[in-house]
């Protein structure tokens, strides 16, 4: 964080290292903070069945990129990465399409915003924002899918979250039973490890951030 930081639009981390909202930079991600936020995140704001038990967006993201082609380590990156914001924007596509219809420009400042932690996070792991056509194609498709089966397996009986509603895939064959957050924060922090570029990982490493 630079010294004309404004030090009251910032959130303090796991580490205890201060994440700038206005205009965070690839040089600020801290990829083990990244991962235990996202640990603790659940998702949809923990809307799901009342008997369902705590759901990361850790652990969405990996059964997102688990998905993916495997001969394609980028695009299963891409997928890994593509909530990583929420540990610092947590407002849902839906809430902010919510913004979009009360036309008072929130639901446009929302996507600045996330426009610019995309850009910095996928900056640091060697990804270009936004996406290439076509792995961000195979990275929405994959969020359908495991949005399907989040419907079926922890989501009380009911419509769907509006936002998917006319969208919806088939879900996967297997049952989603959710990680513990220690679990999913080292399965998130283990693939993206795997998936990083070499140099990227290792500068991490000898860094403390990976």
């Amino acid at each position: 964080m630079t010294a004309s930081a404004d030090l009251h639009v910032f959130v303090k981390t796991v580490s205890g290292a201060y994440w700038p909202l206005h205009e965070p930079r690839p040089g600020d991600v801290n990829w083990r903070d990244l991962g235990n936020a996202l640990a603790r995140c659940c998702l949809r704001a923990g809307n799901l069945a009342e008997d369902a038990p705590p759901y990361s967006e850790a652990e969405h993201a990996c059964r997102v990129a688990d998905i993916l082609p495997d001969d394609n380590r980028l695009v299963r990156l891409a997928g890994l990465l593509h909530n990583a914001r929420k540990a610092f924007v947590t407002i849902s596509d839906t809430q902010k399409h919510a913004l979009d219809q009360l036309r008072s420009g929130a639901g446009r400042a929302v996507d600045r915003l996330a426009a610019a932690h995309d850009q910095a996070i996928h900056a640091a792991a060697g990804l270009p924002w936004p996406l290439a056509e076509n792995a961000a194609a195979q990275v929405a498709a994959a969020v359908r899918r495991l949005d399907a089966t989040v419907e079926r397996d922890l989501t009380a009986e009911g419509p769907m979250d509006g936002v998917f509603l006319g969208s919806r895939s088939a879900p996967l064959p297997t049952v989603i039973v959710p990680w513990p957050w220690h679990k999913a924060a080292d399965e998130w922090l283990a693939r993206l490890y795997r998936w990083l570029p070499i140099s990227l990982a290792s500068a991490a490493r000898r860094e403390g951030r990976l």
